[in-house]
Formats: structure tokens, C-alpha cells, sequence
């Protein structure tokens, strides 16, 4: 898939979103056209094609709006030869805290779509896989193990769980990475927000005493930042850092 052709998938992905004001349609664009995490989800077909997947801490439901977008196309002919299919029957559904984001993810991907939850206690129904993308940061180190822990348990046999977290053996990069959150939070009016970070080794030696296979790959590309990728399988392996 050539650059022009995901910046049309994510202008046609962050369409439905105008009718929210043009910050939630920017946000959108932006996030999905600056953040390698979804061009990399697509293009490496790392998620199932059927089944249910979970977002926690989902957002204005990006992902999910990305991913109905590039199905859509799919079905309609219309999907680049050298990218894999996209999920086709994948059934999302979305946990967000804020309020005003579900307000917006509600209203462009349907009421049933996304619901506002606190995912340290909200229902983890039985799925297929759960994807969590720059969110354990707001928890502490007992929340932190105590939700994976639970997406553990809500997982089947073989499922997968993809986690994005900061790697604070990142260096300068993770220096960014800090305080450009320390500033988005500030932008939010929560200045005294605690932010939890792991290095990346950790992170793997954790969900690896859960019970799941881990591959962990550099996630920042074109970004100044120092965020890792968590790939890891429901069964009972060994974890496995991949160089960068």
C-alpha cells in the first residue's frame, strides 16, 4: 500500500467523525495518519478476521472506524494486491473512561460500539483478541498486572493480546515520550495525572508470567518517541524481546 493510498484510507476513515466538531475529525486524521501502530496493524494482518476484539481505553474508537473503513473497502474491490485482507467479520467493541469521547465514539460508530467503562473493573466479556494502546501509564504497578491479568482471563486459547506502552530504557526517546505526555496531560487539566512506566524487558516478563507467548517490536517509527509493541499469544511460552 503506497503512502497516498492510506492517507485516502484515513481521510475516508476520519470522515463520519466532521459531524462532531473539527477537533474530534483532526484528532482522528492525526492519529491515524501519524501513529505507525495502525498502518503496522493493517499491514501485517495482526489481528483475527472473525471473532470479537476488545479496545480498552479505546478513545473516540479510531482503531474500530479504521477498521470498518478498510473492510468496506475490501469488500468493495478496492483493496491494494500487496496488502493482506483486512479484518472482515471482526466484531469490536470499545471501554472508554471519558465521557466526552464516548460521546463521540457513540455517535459515530453506533451506541453499541463503545461504552464508558473504568477498565481496571469493567466486564471483559469472553473475545478473540484485546488490543490496549497507551493506557496502563495512568495505572499503577498493581493495576497495571492486575488488568492484564484479567485480559488473560478473558481471552480463548490462542488469543491475542496487543499492548503498546512507552519503554523506559528508551533514553532520549523516552525522555520525549514523558514529557510530551507530562504536556498532553497538562493540555487535559491534570497536571498531577501519575504516569506508571516499565522498560520494555519487563513489560515481556510480565505478560510472560501470565501465561502468554511475547514478542516485543519497536513501535515509534517517524516519531520521536520510545514506545514498544507487545505481541503476545494466550498459551503458556517463554517471552521474547526482538531486536530493534
Amino acid at each position: 500500500m503506497t503512502d497516498a493510498v492510506f492517507r485516502d484510507l484515513v481521510a475516508a476513515a476520519a470522515r463520519p467523525y466532521r459531524r462532531c466538531g473539527r477537533y474530534a475529525w483532526h484528532f482522528a486524521k492525526g492519529k491515524l495518519a501519524g501513529d505507525p501502530v495502525f498502518r503496522h496493524l493493517l499491514s501485517r494482518a495482526l489481528l483475527p478476521a472473525h471473532g470479537r476484539l476488545l479496545d480498552l481505553g479505546c478513545g473516540q474508537g479510531v482503531l474500530t472506524a479504521l477498521l470498518r473503513t478498510a473492510a468496506e473497502r475490501h469488500a468493495a474491490g478496492e483493496w491494494p494486491a500487496d496488502w493482506p485482507a483486512p479484518p472482515t467479520t471482526l466484531a469490536t467493541h470499545g471501554i472508554e473512561l471519558s465521557p466526552g469521547r464516548v460521546r463521540i465514539a457513540q455517535a459515530v460508530l453506533g451506541a453499541d460500539t463503545v461504552v464508558r467503562g473504568d477498565i481496571r473493573d469493567a466486564d471483559l466479556p469472553s473475545c478473540d483478541a484485546i488490543v490496549i494502546l497507551d493506557v496502563l501509564l495512568y495505572l499503577n504497578r498493581a493495576e497495571q498486572a492486575a488488568v492484564l491479568a484479567r485480559c488473560a482471563d478473558a481471552l480463548a486459547p490462542g488469543g491475542l493480546l496487543l499492548l503498546r506502552e512507552a519503554d523506559a530504557d528508551g533514553g532520549l526517546p523516552f525522555q520525549i515520550t514523558r514529557w510530551a505526555e507530562r504536556i498532553a496531560c497538562a493540555g487535559r487539566g491534570r497536571w498531577r495525572q501519575p504516569l506508571t512506566y516499565r522498560p520494555a524487558a519487563e513489560w515481556s516478563a510480565l505478560l510472560t508470567g501470565l501465561g502468554f507467548d511475547t514478542a516485543a517490536l519497536p513501535m515509534s517509527q517517524g516519531t520521536p518517541f520510545a514506545n514498544t509493541l507487545f505481541i503476545a499469544r494466550r498459551s503458556n511460552g517463554r517471552g521474547q524481546i526482538c531486536p530493534s
